[in-house]
């Protein structure tokens, strides 16, 4: 897995072809009128073809890695070390790797996945988009890579099926974290504060709380709320699903430490 600076913004990649995705996908957010034809178009590459490779539809050949790095900003050996091919096919789904979280690491995949769940889903690129308020480029290769990782199949029927356990996938581990995982983290706080302004209180709850703590015991503290928000989460598992919801704990020092 690599992390690479494009247009002095950090992206971490664990190819070429995640690489176009995660600039793409970051280009649409800072500006939600940005298509695959204008990215093209500043890869000075025909829209067809960067749309097949970005969907493993066309092989990135070495010739075009270099050519479309090199418009990405990358240098020579930044485009070495970048592999062309993608995920393989077997990937244990359960418990990510930093690397696995890393390509799904933005809310809106693990938002996808609850999304099935929803009475009167749609396996529909456009009606995603519009449900979780992001583009249909985001929703688009937010599909595509649970499906690689095949945290997302589909029956002989068309339907599409959750396999993350019932949405109880194990991010990462207490111990681990990554410039991946932090992001995550501060994007749901990024929600959270949208929600507070733009949800009415009706249909939300942001409740906090001060008190002196002994950092020693935050081992178990961390486990207690890991242990709540998973019994939360199953004890209000409706049997016909509405709408998706995000819990999101907080608990950190609002003391500095001595110097």
């Amino acid at each position: 897995m690599e992390t690479l600076k494009v247009k002095r913004k950090k992206i971490v990649a664990a190819n070429f072809r995640q690489l176009l995705q995660a600039e793409l996908t970051e280009r649409c957010r800072l500006n939600p009128s940005y298509s695959l034809r204008s990215f093209a178009r500043s890869l000075n590459v025909e829209p067809s073809s960067l749309s097949q490779m970005i969907n493993g539809k066309r092989p990135i050949t070495a010739k075009m890695k270099l050519r479309l790095g090199a418009a990405l900003g990358l240098n020579t050996e930044q485009i070495r070390r970048l592999p062309s091919e993608d995920f393989p096919e077997e990937r244990e789904p359960k418990n990510l790797t930093l690397d696995t979280f890393a390509a799904i690491a933005d809310w809106y995949h693990y938002a996808i996945l609850e999304l099935t769940h929803v009475d009167g889903f749609q396996p529909n690129i456009a009606w995603i988009a519009q449900r979780l308020g992001i583009t249909r480029t985001e929703a688009n290769i937010a599909v595509e890579r649970l499906f690689n990782l095949q945290l997302l199949k589909k029956t002989s029927q068309g339907q599409w099926l959750d396999t993350s356990d019932n949405g109880e996938l194990t991010h990462l581990t207490p111990r681990q974290t990554s410039d991946a995982a932090r992001t995550y983290q501060c994007q749901l706080l990024e929600l959270s504060k949208k929600t507070v302004q733009e949800v009415p209180l009706d249909r939300r709850n942001h409740t906090s709380a001060t008190f002196c703590f002994d950092p020693e015991d935050l081992p178990q503290a961390a486990q207690r709320i890991t242990e709540f928000r998973r019994a939360f989460a199953r004890e209000f598992k409706p049997k016909k699903s509405k709408e998706v919801f995000q819990i999101q704990i907080s608990f950190f020092p609002l003391t500095k430490l001595k110097g």
